[in-house]
């Protein structure tokens, strides 16, 4: 009898746990990204890591936070973008929208504070079913003496 009801139990629970696995066809979203950005929020190029934090059928909000420099002829600076995304699309296309502010400090003893940049960002972006990630957009930027606006072009991969 012992014997009888561990076995109906062991299937039981099998059939239970079965269920959490999805279709063979169903597509899961990548939710870590690194890459490389010219133009856009760091104004010459950055390197890039983005992470989807929350995600539902089809609207995704994600965190990024970058690195680049600039030389000018002021100076040589290290450029950290930092974004707060919205994706909307299902599998490999995404409209996205997106706000953030870019830091940029001069790398010098007697720098003062960075500078302070708000960014918004409007764009696509395809993710191959690969991994590879493609992403274009339109990159306006406030700062108290500019309004500048940027396309940004990035490459890299998905995971």
């Amino acid at each position: 009898m012992k014997t009888t009801l561990l076995s109906i139990l062991l299937c039981v629970s099998c059939l239970v746990f079965g269920q959490d696995e999805k279709p063979e066809n169903e597509h899961t979203i990548r939710k870590n990204s690194i890459y490389l950005e010219l133009g856009g929020n760091a104004f010459y190029y950055s390197v890039n890591y983005e992470r989807i934090i929350l995600t539902t059928n089809v609207v995704h909000l994600s965190l990024r936070a970058g690195y680049g420099t600039s030389i000018e002829y002021f100076g040589e600076y290290s450029i950290i973008p930092m974004e707060l995304n919205l994706l909307f699309g299902k599998k490999f296309n995404f409209f996205e929208i997106g706000y953030g502010q870019t830091l940029a400090m001069e790398n010098s003893s007697y720098a003062d504070e960075p500078d302070r940049m708000i960014t918004f960002r409007l764009g696509y972006r395809h993710i191959s079913g690969q991994g590879l990630m493609v992403r274009a957009g339109i990159v306006p930027i406030l700062n108290e003496y500019d309004k500048i606006i940027r396309v940004g072009l990035g490459i890299g991969y998905a995971f």
